[in-house]
């Protein structure tokens, strides 16, 4: 922890308090469960649920103290639904579910507001997940089929720049070839 006090205290120093922390790290090792090394499974937790559980304890000190602020958690449609050959990953999706529904619990005495994205494919070089195969990753999705990576941006910046009386507490944002559109 005292890494991240650190970091959050720099940024305090250098850009003043934090108002908007987003929540954006992802990695995964996939797999079948029988194959996992236990070391893998705990990086992708560390990754994907502690640095959010550690980041939020660094800022809601002072956004309690200045009365809100406003967290965005980016979870996964893997977050929803548990897929083959990604057990860590949609693990740590999951919890963050659970960890961001708590924070918001407990921010909103204090107008703190947590917000949870779920995105589904996105169009990175980390890969995405093909639309007619959840249980591999791939990079053979076309772009077609995956989220661009500014308009998830786009609509990070519309849920932190949204009037501080509103919350959206999840979103679920899907490409629409992965809902079926044609």
């Amino acid at each position: 922890m005292p890494t991240v006090k650190r970091a959050i205290g720099q940024v305090r120093d250098e850009l003043g308090p934090v108002d908007v922390l987003v929540n954006a790290a992802g990695t995964d090792v996939p797999g079948p469960v029988e194959e996992l090394d236990p070391e893998d499974w705990d990086r992708v937790l560390n990754v994907n649920l502690r640095a959010v559980f550690l980041l939020a304890q660094a800022v809601l000190p002072d956004m309690r103290s200045r009365g809100g602020g406003t967290i965005i958690n980016i979870g996964s449609v893997a977050g929803r639904r548990g897929w083959a050959n990604a057990s860590a990953y949609c693990a740590s999706k999951f919890a963050l579910t659970g960890l961001s529904q708590a924070l918001a619990a407990e921010g909103k005495a204090h107008r703190i507001r947590v917000s949870l994205l779920y995105p589904g494919g996105m169009d990175t070089s980390w890969g995405t997940w093909s639309p007619s195969d959840r249980g591999a990753s791939t990079s053979e999705v076309s772009s077609a089929e995956a989220l661009p990576p500014a308009h998830v941006a786009d609509l990070i910046t519309w849920i932190a720049a949204s009037p501080p009386d509103m919350v959206l507490n999840e979103i679920t944002v899907t490409p629409m070839l992965e809902q079926g559109w044609p």
